[in-house]
């Protein structure tokens, strides 16, 4: 298998495909679930509920993974691994934004108006210590 060049790889992370990422729990047990992630600069950035176990995973260990596939064959995918921070600050922008490119203009709208009032979203910022974008072939 080979690995995609960076602008590839970034390219990858910017298409509208669910993503999985990683925290570690207390006891250092992985904990998996798929999110939607943005690219902004440098960072990927996922919104979570302040009251999930991501939230809690990252505030006693920042250090996670996230992991996107294209479905496609041959199937295309990116590692990162990094630090990730919580914020509140752009928190319900972001979750237009992200629902946006996930769900197109149109269907957004009425999605967020759905969901705003029964979570507390806050912004996941990763900060990549690795990119790793792969090309999927054998």
């Amino acid at each position: 298998m080979g690995k995609l060049n960076s602008e590839d790889t970034w390219a990858l992370l910017r298409e509208p495909i669910i993503s999985f990422i990683t925290t570690l729990r207390a006891d250092g047990t992985p904990h998996v679930t798929p999110v939607w992630h943005m690219v902004e600069g440098d960072e990927l950035v996922v919104t979570v509920d302040a009251r999930t176990i991501k939230a809690r995973n990252v505030a006693a260990n920042p250090n996670v993974a996230l992991c996107v596939a294209a479905d496609a064959s041959p199937q295309p995918w990116v590692l990162v691994e990094g630090e990730a921070s919580l914020t509140e600050e752009g928190a319900i922008e972001f979750v237009h934004s992200v629902s946006a490119h996930y769900l197109g203009a149109e269907r957004a709208g009425p999605y967020v108006e759905e969901i705003l009032p029964n979570r507390d979203f806050r912004l996941l910022r990763i900060a990549p210590r690795r990119v790793t974008g792969w090309d999927g072939l054998e």
